[in-house]
């Protein structure tokens, strides 16, 4: 028996014990290979599917395992602005500042506003 073919066997023997078949002679009957030559792989492939627990990695596990593999970076704003030059980095952070102040500025100047359009109305 070639080797190639008796890989195929274990493959074949591995899916049917994945899927919990009990009957795998026939598999084996398939290839035309005396049980005693593959009786230790089987026994060793059942103890192996017994200890192994399946675990479903997390999602930030997968996702992180994805960018490292793929190599494409995150699409969002924090990503963008960090490849960008020095200068556009400057700038950028210059700007969302003074909107950060402009939204401010307006912010308290309303509360000002309205604080002291309460203060003039009559009392009663």
């Amino acid at each position: 028996m070639g080797q190639s073919n008796f890989e195929n066997l274990l493959a074949a023997v591995t899916d049917a014990i994945l899927e919990d078949e009990q009957d795998i002679d026939h598999i084996i009957g398939r290839y035309a290979v005396p049980r005693g030559d593959v009786e230790n792989f089987i026994r060793l492939i059942r103890r192996l599917h017994i200890t192994f627990i399946g675990v479903r990695p997390s999602r930030r596990f997968a996702y992180h395992l994805r960018q490292e593999l793929v190599g494409q970076p995150e699409r969002n704003v924090i990503n963008r602005v960090r490849f960008l030059p020095p200068r556009v980095q400057i700038a950028a952070g210059v700007a969302l500042l003074a909107g950060f102040m402009l939204l401010s500025r307006r912010r308290l100047l309303a509360e000002l506003t309205s604080g002291a359009e309460v203060e003039e109305a009559p009392a009663t």
